[in-house]
C-alpha cells in the first residue's frame, strides 16, 4: 500500500521543463561571460602597462648609472640617435614582451638650475657693534645660475595593446647632477 502511494505522488520532470530552464540559465550567465571577457582584456592592458612602467625604470637606472660625462653632444656615446641643440636623442630599439613589442627612447637635455644664497658683506660694517647683533647683518640673497652641471634624462616607452590601434606610451624621467670639484 505505501508503495501505491508514493508511485502515486512522484512527479516526473517532462523534457521541456529541463530546456526551459537552461534556457533560463544560459539567459543568465550570458551577461556575466560578457563582463568575465571585458574584465579579461582590461586586465591584460593593465599587464601591459606595467610592462612598460618596469621597463622605463629598468633602462633610466641602467643610464643613470652611467658616468656624468658618459652623454655629452660634444662625444659620442650611442650607436644609435642624433644630436640636436644640446640635445641626445637616442633609441634602445625594440623589446618583444609576451607578444608585445616596446620600442624605448631616451632624451637627455641640459637643465638649468638656478639657485639663492643668503650672503653677509661684513666689511662695509666697521664698527663692531653690528658684527655682534645677527638682525643688522644686513644679509642679501645672491642668485646662481647653472648650466652644464644638471642633465635631464627622459626614458619614453612605445606600445601598442594586442587588438588595438592606438599606440600608448609611458614616460619617466630624472635629472642627475655632476657634483664633481672642479
Amino acid at each position: 500500500m505505501l508503495k501505491k502511494i508514493l508511485i502515486k505522488t512522484k512527479k516526473a520532470v517532462t523534457l521541456v521543463e529541463i530546456l526551459l530552464a537552461c534556457v533560463l540559465m544560459a539567459g543568465a550567465f550570458l551577461p556575466i561571460m560578457g563582463v568575465m571577457t571585458s574584465s579579461f582584456k582590461a586586465t591584460e592592458q593593465d599587464e601591459c602597462t606595467q610592462r612598460a612602467v618596469m621597463l622605463c625604470q629598468e633602462k633610466l637606472n641602467a643610464v643613470l648609472q652611467m658616468p656624468f660625462d658618459k652623454f655629452n653632444t660634444s662625444s659620442t656615446p650611442i650607436s644609435k640617435g642624433r644630436y640636436e641643440s644640446n640635445q641626445i636623442i637616442a633609441s634602445f630599439g625594440q623589446d618583444l614582451i609576451e607578444g608585445t613589442p616596446y620600442i624605448s627612447t631616451l632624451l637627455v637635455e641640459p637643465y638649468e638650475v638656478t639657485y639663492n644664497v643668503p650672503t653677509c658683506d661684513f666689511s662695509i660694517f666697521c664698527d663692531s657693534r653690528y658684527k655682534a647683533n645677527p638682525r643688522q647683518w644686513g644679509f642679501h640673497s645672491v642668485s646662481y645660475t647653472v648650466t652644464d652641471k644638471v642633465k635631464r634624462f627622459t626614458v619614453s616607452v612605445k606600445w601598442k595593446d594586442k587588438g588595438r590601434t592606438n599606440e600608448k606610451f609611458y614616460t619617466l624621467s630624472s635629472l642627475k647632477a655632476d657634483v664633481r670639484e672642479n
